[in-house]
């Protein structure tokens, strides 16, 4: 069920009114074993085996938390190292098992022609990676004395809160089951701010994500040899936008409906098109997800404790695992390849030279390499991603495309991304002084206008591919 559609928008007005009479009538356990129950009936709405999935890995990981801390104090290392193997093996087999069954057999096949390595049919769970994540930060944050084993139920509704359970942000528990733990009755804080970021999510989903994905990233990247070398540029700066406002469209969405809740969610993005530099993008982009690669993978790596030449190795191995989570696709890994070795390339300038490029001029760098990553990104295989980088040497054909139309609708895409906190926070002081029928009216005004300006259909969210 789609976050944006009329029908969740319904079922969770419904499900929001009895939220609240229960959590008056009853408190906050209430609400809280309520939570539970719609996150599951939610991921039921999927398929019923991902939410039989959810609960298994959700009570082993459960199970383990609480294994670790003994009767007198100390604490227990094999149950978080256990854990985590099995979540990290639970994520390969459904996510990596047959990618990896086609590069061995690759190998395998010249050598040995009789061989052969099971096919798995295996439906890859809506948000497997995303909560598989979490619950590895759960575990390890208990593991290592940073946070106390939850109870049972409450448990289980960090790790399937239906808010995040689809594409993050991946909450570390601090952030999120401290508030499912505290005994205080929650308050509804701040309703403009949801109004304002479901407004946010409509505009970026339905509108402009949909709109550059039919008009041109679509069409250019199904056939890169039928356009010209402007129009694949067009194309390619495209994705980067639709990619963004389809990403951090969900994370507006969701940390609205948190909001609403009762819960506020860390932030996952800060206008990352804006980053001067490759490290600046990576604060910027999909924060939860670098903070995690950095804590769990960098760090334990060795992160920069070592020599200079050791901490690019931590750096790339960290960047290239950061690729392969994202999908068991060559493609995914070179991407995140991509993105090591420029982030090594710029330590070693950094290093070496302590002249800095203007701001404007590192921006429009940074977002052209960005952009060629996500062009390994979008490409379903190599040759398809080669067929297109080819293309940049097509200037014989004749645009059929209003390319200088983009270009003018991603001016005022950055010249917004600038001024978009400070919009917000306009919109917000207004719309505090409204009632909140009229708030609700201004919802759904603008809901109507951005459905008309949007292209017909209800698009799925491209994350939770991931």
């Amino acid at each position: 069920m789609h976050y944006l559609s009329p029908e969740f928008g319904i079922l969770f007005v419904v499900f929001l009114w009895l939220y609240w009479w229960i959590g008056s009538a009853r408190g906050v356990k209430a609400q809280n074993y309520l939570l539970l129950i719609a996150s599951y009936l939610f991921y039921c709405s999927f398929d019923w085996r991902f939410a039989l999935l959810l609960a298994n890995f959700s009570l082993v990981i459960l199970l383990l938390a609480q294994a670790i801390q003994t009767p007198n104090g100390t604490r227990r290392r094999w149950p978080m190292l256990l854990g985590v193997a099995i979540a990290l093996l639970n994520l390969g087999i459904f996510k990596y098992y047959n990618f990896f069954r086609e590069e061995a057999m690759a190998l395998l096949t010249p050598v040995f022609t009789d061989a052969s390595l099971p096919v798995l049919e295996l439906v890859l769970p809506v948000g497997i990676s995303f909560y598989t994540f979490q619950g590895i930060a759960y575990l390890v944050s208990v593991g290592r004395g940073e946070y106390k084993a939850a109870t049972l139920a409450d448990g289980l509704l960090h790790l399937s809160f239906f808010p995040t359970l689809l594409a993050g942000p991946i909450c570390r528990p601090g952030e999120l089951l401290a508030q499912i733990e505290a005994p205080a009755r929650r308050a509804l804080v701040a309703p403009e701010w949801a109004i304002l970021l479901i407004i946010s999510a409509l505009i970026k989903k339905i509108w402009l994500a949909a709109w550059l994905a039919e008009e041109w990233a679509n069409p250019v990247f199904a056939s890169p040899e039928s356009y010209h070398a402007v129009e694949l540029a067009g194309g390619l700066m495209a994705y980067a936008w639709q990619l963004f406002f389809d990403f951090s469209g969900y994370t507006d969405v969701v940390t609205a409906l948190a909001l609403l809740l009762g819960f506020k969610l860390p932030v996952n993005f800060r206008q990352p098109y804006l980053a001067t530099n490759l490290s600046d993008f990576w604060k910027r982009w999909h924060i939860t997800l670098s903070r995690w690669i950095r804590d769990f993978v960098y760090i334990p790596l060795g992160g920069n404790r070592g020599n200079f030449g050791r901490t690019q190795i931590n750096l790339v191995v960290a960047m290239t695992l950061s690729g392969f989570w994202h999908g068991a696709s060559i493609t995914f890994v070179v991407w995140g390849l991509w993105h090591g070795i420029g982030l090594v390339c710029q330590n070693i300038w950094h290093k070496v030279s302590d002249w800095r490029l203007p701001a404007v001029i590192g921006q429009i760098i940074t977002f052209i390499f960005v952009c060629l990553g996500w062009l390994l990104f979008r490409a379903e295989d190599w040759d398809s991603a080669k067929t297109f980088l080819l293309g940049f040497g097509e200037w014989e054909l004749v645009p059929s495309l209003n390319w200088l139309g983009l270009l003018l609708a991603i001016g005022i895409f950055f010249v917004l991304a600038r001024q978009a906190e400070n919009i917000m926070q306009k919109s917000a002081i207004l719309l505090r002084q409204l009632p909140w029928w009229a708030q609700s009216l201004c919802l759904f005004l603008s809901a109507l206008v951005i459905m008309g300006l949007a292209p017909a259909g209800m698009p799925g969210f491209i994350y939770f591919g991931f």
